[in-house]
């Protein structure tokens, strides 16, 4: 293990040390001075955007490689009668199906408990529906609702606290129906630690495939999108107490909530912003790795794009209003953790830029990057090629540097235009929930034909750049148009793959479908993506 940790150290060591003399050589020696204005901004840009990929890579490589992941076990709490505290259970809604709230309700009603008459169920309803309340009748539950939808989401929530006692405080969305031990898990963390807990956080797992594995239906060879982010950088985030509050499957202690005034506004992700402030309080947040609530994961292209639109726009928004870099009580590790879940959503800005800049030389003859391609080769792939073995040995395939870029290609149209318009201040700050249901055979939305229009349009300027790299090389024989054509040939992969994925609208058949039953990428994903056939739905 020691031997372990000091490889890792040593990778992370002799990276850094590549990364600055790469990044030194990209300020001092590659920028076109004398090249002209256009040129200069458009190098200074692609410079930035580097630099900034470096920032979020080294955070990451420190939260997992040089940090001791930190998983810890349930205590061992003997839970009775006469010790069990009042829990106040929250199922946010908004528009969701009764058929929808029925399961979850059922299960929360499902939940295990040495007395059950101290679990108060709150369906709380932003919609205001009278059928929802008959619903809440008729199960024995509570109902609450408000006359407006002020601060959406967090404002529902902070609601319902006016109006409970209970110390304790559980969350779900409408589609999360938790497991029958889900407060048998995670209520001990907080009677046995003599640290001040303020929240635990278990991860969100869903029974059906994310859109992802079912459009290219490799729901046996790729697991969850989101898996990678609830298994390995939520755990690894418990060592510097930043654990992300993910607003569902949670249990917070009202204590917390109340030295934060309750759950944060001002902003669509209300859950990881009141995760924040709850920790710039002293509180010790927990995040663990079992499963111990399903949902519903959306395969529907327009609803995914909303959600995750939403969360980026939210990510940003909490940048904004809460100033992560000067928040009191944050630690420094804390802050760039912080700052690194924000940047993360730029991806869309920054692919956006790497798919378009080596058509700026191809195409334009715009130079960015103005020196000797042997030299740049030199210094460029050495630590390029490090940091993919450092993520692969890391990872251990739980993770897939190329499929992130697929994830990132596919997005980044929309995603970039959004965080961009958010940052600049215009866009509402308006909550919209995701629909949750399983897609049906049907036309391509305009949403879908949107983004299909967008990849094409990218995957034929790449096309048109590789062509021109081509003949260039092919006529007169110019090296330097080698690095574009390496690049721009990597970016007509992932756009031909975008593309794919655009285009698979039909309603396919995973009936064997089993949750987490993939927890590694498989070999031979990417090339089922062009050749795996599956069965219609009868």
């Amino acid at each position: 293990m020691k031997k372990n940790n000091f490889l890792k150290l040593s990778y992370y060591f002799i990276l850094l040390v590549l990364t600055l003399v790469y990044i030194i050589y990209r300020i001092f020696f590659t920028i076109p001075t004398k090249l002209g204005t256009l040129s200069l901004i458009l190098a200074l840009i692609v410079l930035f955007v580097e630099i900034w990929e470096s920032f979020d890579f080294f955070v990451y490589y420190l939260n997992i490689l040089s940090v001791k992941k930190y998983i810890p076990k349930t205590p061992n709490i003997d839970l009775n009668q006469n010790n069990c505290p009042d829990i106040d259970i929250f199922i946010a809604t908004l528009n969701e199906s009764p058929d929808l709230l029925r399961n979850t309700i059922n299960s929360c009603l499902n939940l295990k408990y040495p007395d059950k008459n101290k679990l108060h169920i709150y369906l709380c309803d932003d919609g205001n529906r009278n059928y929802i309340k008959q619903l809440a009748d008729e199960l024995n539950i509570n109902y609450l609702t408000r006359t407006t939808n002020k601060d959406s989401k967090s404002g529902n929530y902070n609601s319902a606290l006016k109006k409970t006692t209970s110390p304790y405080i559980a969350t779900f969305d409408a589609d999360m129906a938790p497991l029958p031990d889900f407060l048998l898990t995670t209520l001990p963390y907080f009677l046995s630690s003599t640290q001040k807990i303020g929240f635990v956080q278990t991860p969100q797992s869903f029974t059906n495939p994310d859109i992802f594995q079912y459009r290219f239906k490799l729901e046996d060879n790729i697991p969850f999108e989101q898996d990678y982010f609830y298994h390995e950088l939520q755990i690894a985030k418990n060592t510097t107490n930043s654990a992300v509050c993910c607003g569902t499957n949670t249990l917070f202690s009202r204590e917390a909530l109340n030295k934060t005034n309750g759950f944060a506004t001002g902003t669509i992700s209300e859950d990881i912003a009141t995760g924040m402030l709850i920790e710039s309080k002293g509180y010790k947040c927990i995040a663990i790795n079992d499963i111990k609530a399903y949902g519903t994961s959306t395969n529907d292209l327009d609803s995914f794009i909303k959600q995750r639109s939403r969360w980026a726009r939210g990510c940003v928004q909490m940048l904004k209003k809460y100033k992560i870099l000067t928040c009191k009580g944050l630690s420094l590790r804390q802050k760039l953790e912080y700052l690194s879940c924000v940047s993360y959503w730029f991806f869309g800005v920054k692919r956006m830029i790497y798919l378009i800049t080596p058509l700026l030389f191809s195409i334009f003859g715009i130079i960015i990057v103005d020196c000797n391609l042997k030299t740049f080769i030199a210094i460029w792939l050495p630590q390029y090629l490090l940091k993919r073995y450092v993520l692969d040995k890391a990872e251990h395939n739980k993770r897939s540097a190329t499929w992130n870029k697929i994830y990132e290609t596919i997005l980044a149209p929309i995603l970039s235009k959004e965080v961009t318009k958010e940052f600049l201040g215009f866009t509402k700050t308006n909550f919209e929930v995701t629909p949750k249901y399983i897609t049906k055979n049907k036309k391509m939305s305009k949403q879908n034909k949107k983004l299909l229009f967008k990849h094409l349009g990218l995957l034929s300027l790449n096309i048109l750049g590789l062509i021109l790299c081509l003949l260039k090389l092919y006529n007169n024989n110019l090296t330097i148009y080698i690095l574009s054509l390496v690049w721009t040939i990597s970016n007509i992969f992932y756009l031909t793959i975008a593309t794919i994925f655009d285009t698979r609208i039909k309603n396919y058949n995973y009936n064997n479908f089993v949750p987490n039953k993939i927890t590694q990428y498989s070999a031979k994903s990417i090339f089922l993506i062009f050749f795996n056939r599956r069965k219609k739905h009868a």
